[in-house]
């Protein structure tokens, strides 16, 4: 396959579900129209606040609202979203195993915000086989990590008789331009195609791996029947989704970054809550020709931060900056395999015919 990038921003047409119309990527098409249709936002605004009205006349549970967290930047600004309006509301935490100090920090400002804050540990072999499979199989261990995060609190949140669940973006708009994606709330479309990878599901797991779905049932979004008292929704719906403007938001409530870049980006406040995702983003690099740095550079050059010629440099620069120990000793302990290992599963998902086209990037 020979790699052609978006012209409007730097990602490549290697990445999963990416479409190009007369060489702009989608997610860019999609940005640009969202500026020039000028989405009224006060509107949208007025919208989530009879929304959030009606809940809190309506509403008769403990709590209004359930807010998935990690302790990163966009979890500090949907919860400031809520408790503005005087919600009732429960963050919940899914922690991995792999937590970061600076994320361990952040997360707990969270109940100083006014939101109490419940943390969920999954069952710690169930999770370790998970994470194994995905890494070793698939070359990527985020890849059920990806359905526990969204399917379980809207779990939760049933079993609470919580009726909102506040999620972070639309990943289906923001980064893929998807339209043809519910953009107001998660659907069983969604969730299958941007959690579960299309086919990735419990039950394609469990069958395959054999794994009782009786443990794997929390990694699957309820079905429609279930979840009709209680409605997931996408705070970039309602509100500009920008990571500047999260990150201002929460460093109003203490948010801390780091000294200087998170590895395999330039950005010092983005990927710095846990260890998964660095392996899984660097195993995107290895796969697909772009990692982490990509990312941040065309929602920069969208946003009108940076330009393209500026993006290039940056991406040729971090994007390619190889996993250290500091991420791989702690991952390789949890799922019990050899340094070695590791590194012949790394070599073992790179994809080379890409990996000799990416430097030219231009």
């Amino acid at each position: 396959m020979t790699i052609k990038y978006c012209a409007n921003c730097v990602m490549p047409n290697t990445k999963p579900n990416s479409i190009f119309l007369n060489g702009v990527c989608k997610a860019c098409l999609y940005s640009i129209n969202k500026k020039e249709t000028k989405i009224n936002w006060h509107q949208r605004e007025i919208e989530f606040n009879q929304l959030t009205s009606n809940i809190k006349k309506n509403n008769k549970s403990e709590f209004d609202v359930l807010v998935p967290v990690s302790g990163g930047k966009d979890s500090l600004a949907q919860i400031h979203h809520v408790i503005k309006r005087n919600l009732k509301v429960l963050a919940f935490h899914v922690d991995n195993g792999l937590k970061t100090d600076i994320g361990n920090y952040n997360l707990n400002l969270i109940p100083k915000m006014g939101a109490h804050l419940m943390t969920f540990k999954p069952d710690t072999n169930i999770q370790r086989k998970l994470v194994k499979i995905g890494f070793l199989k698939y070359g990527d261990p985020d890849l059920m990590n990806h359905c526990l995060l969204h399917a379980l609190p809207i779990r939760t949140a049933i079993k609470l008789r919580i009726p909102m669940v506040f999620l972070g973006e639309n990943a289906a708009l923001e980064y893929n331009g998807d339209a043809k994606i519910d953009s107001k709330k998660v659907s069983l479309k969604w969730f299958q195609e941007y959690a579960a990878n299309k086919k990735f599901t419990a039950k394609f797991i469990s069958r395959k791996y054999k794994i009782p779905y009786s443990k794997m049932k929390i990694y699957d979004l309820p079905l429609n029947s279930e979840i009709k008292n209680t409605k997931a929704y996408f705070a970039s719906y309602f509100f500009k989704w920008n990571s500047e403007n999260n990150l201002k938001i929460a460093k109003k409530y203490g948010f801390k970054s780091l000294s200087k870049n998170s590895e395999g980006t330039y950005k010092n406040y983005v990927s710095i809550d846990e260890k998964f995702n660095r392996i899984h983003q660097y195993l995107k690099f290895l796969k697909f020709g772009y990692g982490r740095a990509t990312d941040h550079a065309c929602e920069d050059i969208r946003n009108k931060k940076i330009n393209r010629e500026r993006a290039i440099k940056l991406v040729k620069k971090y994007d390619r900056k190889k996993v250290s120990s500091y991420y791989y000793l702690d991952f390789i302990k949890l799922i019990n395999i050899s340094k070695k290992n590791f590194f012949l599963t790394l070599k073992k998902f790179t994809n080379h015919k890409i990996q000799s086209q990416i430097r030219f990037i231009k």
